[in-house]
C-alpha cells in the first residue's frame, strides 16, 4: 500500500512546512514540496507529522503492569504513539516470573510495537528507588545467565557499587544488551569502572540517585555526586522522566545536562508505573511507610512527554531527537527513529499545538 500525507515534517535538522512524506508498505519512499502523481495525498495541512516514539523504560500502562499483561500495556502506548518500546520489569519480579515474563516479551516481539525488554534490577542498590525494606541482592550468573540467554533483554540497569556489578556488566555488554546503572551513590571511582566494564546508559538521571561522601572532604564544599559522574563519562547517554511540572527532573536540570553532555546523548522516557490514583497529575505519589511522600514512576505517555518538551520551549526538531532518534541510536535500531527516505514509516501525527491525534 502506498499513501502521501501532506503536513509540517519534522526531521532531525528542520521542519519542513507544507511538504509531503510517502509511506510504501511500511517504508518511507519519499519526501518533497511537491505531491508525487501515483499516490494518494491525505491532506494535514497545518499538522505535524514526527517520527514514532521510542520508549525505553516503561512498566505499566494505565490498567496492568508488564507482569500482568504485556500485550494490553504494548497496545495502550501504541495509542499514545509510541511505536517502538521496551517492557520494563522491576527488581522485585521473582526469578522464575521473570523468565517467564521474557518468554511473553519474546511472543510479542515481531507482532506488536514491543521490541524487547529492560531489566531494572534486580541487582541495584536497596536505599534507593521505589519500594522499602529492599534486599540487598548480589550478582548470581547462575540467574543472569538465564536472562541473557532468553534473548529479549535490550537494556539492564544495575547499580555500579554493588559487589560483582562490573564482571556482571562485561557478560551483558559482551551479549550486546546496552548496560545501564542507576539506583545508586556510586562514587566517580565506581562509575568509571562501571563504564570501563561497558555501561553506556544512566537510567533515569537525577531520580533515585545520591553521593557517596569522602570523609576527608572540607566542610562547605561538595563531593561529585552519581549522577555528576555519569556526566563525565564519554558517549554515555541519560534517560530523563519529563514529567509536566518538572518534578522528577527540573527544566533546568534538563538544559544542564544537555548544555554538558549535548542534546543527541539524552533520552526521554516514560518511567509508567500503576496510576496512584491521582488523575490530575502525570506523577505517581504514594505514602511511604515513615509518613513521607515518594515518587513511584509517572502516569506518562509519550505523547505527553512531547507535549511537556515543547510546553518548555524544545523545537519539534529537538523533541523528535529526545523521544525517538537518540533511542534508536542507542540501541542501535538503523530503520527507525527519524523521518527520511529509507527509514520505516513509523509516523505520528500532531495538531500545531502539539497536542496527539494519531499514528499514521
Amino acid at each position: 500500500m502506498k499513501i502521501t500525507y501532506k503536513a509540517n515534517i519534522v526531521t532531525k535538522e528542520k521542519v519542513l512546512t507544507d511538504s509531503f512524506v510517502t509511506a510504501e508498505n511500511g517504508v518511507i519512499t519519499y519526501i518533497g514540496k511537491t505531491a508525487p502523481k501515483d499516490s494518494e495525498t491525505v491532506d494535514y495541512s497545518g499538522k505535524n507529522i514526527l517520527p514514532g516514539f521510542i520508549d525505553i523504560h516503561c512498566h505499566a500502562s494505565a490498567l496492568n503492569m508488564t507482569t500482568d499483561d504485556p500485550e494490553e500495556v504494548a497496545g495502550y502506548h501504541l495509542s499514545h504513539g509510541t511505536t517502538s518500546m521496551l517492557l520494563t520489569f522491576y527488581r522485585d519480579v521473582p526469578h522464575e516470573k521473570l523468565l517467564k515474563c521474557l518468554d511473553k516479551v519474546k511472543a510479542l516481539v515481531g507482532k506488536t510495537n514491543v521490541i524487547g525488554a529492560h531489566l531494572e534490577g534486580p541487582i541495584l542498590n536497596a536505599n534507593f528507588g521505589t519500594g522499602s525494606g529492599n534486599k540487598q541482592e548480589l550478582p548470581d550468573k547462575s540467574k543472569y545467565s538465564k536472562y541473557i540467554e532468553s534473548g529479549v533483554v535490550k537494556q539492564w540497569t544495575s547499580s555500579p557499587e554493588v559487589d560483582g556489578v562490573p564482571e556482571m556488566i562485561k557478560d551483558i555488554a559482551a551479549a550486546g544488551i546496552v548496560p545501564a546503572i542507576g539506583h545508586s551513590k556510586a562514587s566517580y571511582v565506581q562509575v568509571k569502572s562501571a563504564y570501563n566494564a561497558g555501561a553506556k546508559l544512566t537510567t533515569h538521571i537525577f531520580d533515585a540517585t545520591g553521593t557517596t561522601h569522602d570523609e576527608s572532604t572540607m566542610a562547605g564544599t561538595e563531593d561529585i555526586s552519581f549522577d555528576e559522574a555519569c556526566m563525565l563519562m564519554p558517549d554515555m547517554y541519560y534517560e530523563v522522566i519529563c514529567d509536566q511540572k518538572w518534578v522528577h527532573v527540573k527544566k533546568e536540570k534538563l538544559a544542564l545536562l544537555i548544555k554538558t553532555v549535548g542534546l543527541d546523548r539524552v533520552i526521554a522516557i516514560t518511567d509508567s508505573f500503576l496510576s496512584d490514583g491521582n488523575m490530575d497529575s502525570d506523577i505517581n505519589v504514594f505514602t511511604a511507610p515513615d509518613g513521607h511522600d515518594s515518587l513511584s514512576g509517572s502516569k506518562l505517555t509519550m505523547d505527553k512527554v512531547a507535549l511537556n518538551l515543547f510546553n518548555a520551549g524544545y523545537s519539534l526538531p529537538d523533541i523528535s531527537k529526545l523521544t525517538a532518534l537518540n533511542a534508536a541510536t542507542l540501541l542501535k535500531l538503523s530503520d527507525r527513529g527519524e523521518i527520511t527516505v529509507g527509514k520505516k514509516a513509523d509516523l505520528v501525527l500532531f495538531d500545531d499545538k502539539m497536542k496527539f491525534i494519531k499514528v499514521l
